[in-house]
This record gives C-alpha cells, sequence and structure tokens, in this order.
C-alpha cells in the first residue's frame, strides 16, 4: 500500500513537473531563411529611411541613391561570400599545421585579388555615388554605413545584448535598436 502510494506521488510528481521540462530544454527559435531575409529588408527598408533623413534627400535623390546602392549591391554580396570563404581556408590550413606551401601561396593570391577587388568596387561605387549627390553627402553616407557596420560587428560579437535598452529591443526582427534609431513600423 505504501508503495502504490509512493508511486503515484512519483507520478503526479513526474507529470507536473512535464510542462516545465520542455520549456527549460527549448533553445531560442532560430530563424529561418524567410525571416532572415525579412530583416535584411528591414534593415534596407529603415537604412534609407535614415540616409533619408540625416542627409536631408529629396525624394528623388533617395530613389537614386537607392538605384545607385542596389546596382552595386549583388557584386559587394559576392565578393563578401569569396571573402569569408578564403578566410575559412586560411584558418583551417593555419588549424592543419599550416606547411602545404603551394595552397598557402595560391590563398595569398586570392586574398590580394580580392582586396583589389574591393578597391575597384568602392571606386566605382564612389563614382557612381557622385554622379547623384555632393561629395559631402557621400562623405556623409560613408560615416552612416561605417556606423551601421560597428553596431553590426557589435552585435555579432554579442555586446549589443549587455547594453541597456527599450524593453524588446533583442526580440527577432526588431533592428530599430541595431541602427540606432527608433522609427515608427
Amino acid at each position: 500500500m505504501r508503495r502504490a502510494r509512493r508511486v503515484v506521488r512519483v507520478l503526479v510528481l513526474a507529470v507536473l513537473a512535464l510542462p516545465a521540462v520542455p520549456a527549460l530544454a527549448q533553445e531560442p527559435p532560430r530563424r529561418g531563411p524567410q525571416d532572415r531575409a525579412a530583416m535584411e529588408a528591414r534593415v534596407r527598408e529603415q537604412m534609407a529611411r535614415i540616409v533619408k533623413e540625416r542627409l536631408k534627400l529629396s525624394d528623388e535623390e533617395a530613389q537614386e541613391l537607392s538605384q545607385v546602392v542596389q546596382r552595386f549591391e549583388g557584386r559587394r554580396r559576392e565578393l563578401g561570400r569569396s571573402e569569408m570563404a578564403t578566410r575559412r581556408r586560411v584558418e583551417a590550413l593555419v588549424l592543419e599545421g599550416g606547411t602545404d606551401d603551394d595552397e598557402a601561396v595560391e590563398l595569398l593570391e586570392r586574398m590580394v585579388e580580392l582586396r583589389r577587388q574591393e578597391a575597384e568596387l568602392f571606386e566605382e561605387e564612389q563614382e557612381a555615388l557622385l554622379e547623384v549627390l555632393p561629395a559631402a553627402k557621400v562623405l556623409q553616407l560613408q560615416a552612416l554605413r561605417e556606423e551601421m557596420g560597428r553596431r553590426i560587428r557589435s552585435l555579432r560579437r554579442g555586446e549589443g545584448r549587455r547594453r541597456p535598452g527599450p524593453p524588446g529591443a533583442f526580440e527577432p526582427g526588431n533592428v530599430d535598436w541595431l541602427l540606432g534609431v527608433t522609427l515608427p513600423s
């Protein structure tokens, strides 16, 4: 009889504890490609609003600027992927002991080529931007891009998560903090 009560008690406690177990074991939800694409679109949209506001652009200037940025976006993205792949291969080679001189020379040549392509892309983009904006505004745009880049790198390193911010600042899809603004949705 005592044993039956003890078994019933254990079962009741186990049943009561079941809802808590999955909650403890759950990982934060991972964003899928759709979530990432939506967040990237929101970042681009809000960045465009910030640029228009801070550079005091007319609607026409903002539209022309958007077209220039979009023209270079694909090449910049592809260059970024190539740089990341090269960095990963360099890291792997170093971890493997880094004794393959032929591959090391190849990687060094690839790094030089990527830097050259990056410089060419930057020069082409600056020339295209100068066709749309005065030089002072192009410099302001570059400063804004640098600021956003620093914020993104800070967030990737996890530094942003320790900063105080408004409630919900780090919920999926909230990019206002990242951009350093509070904009209406």
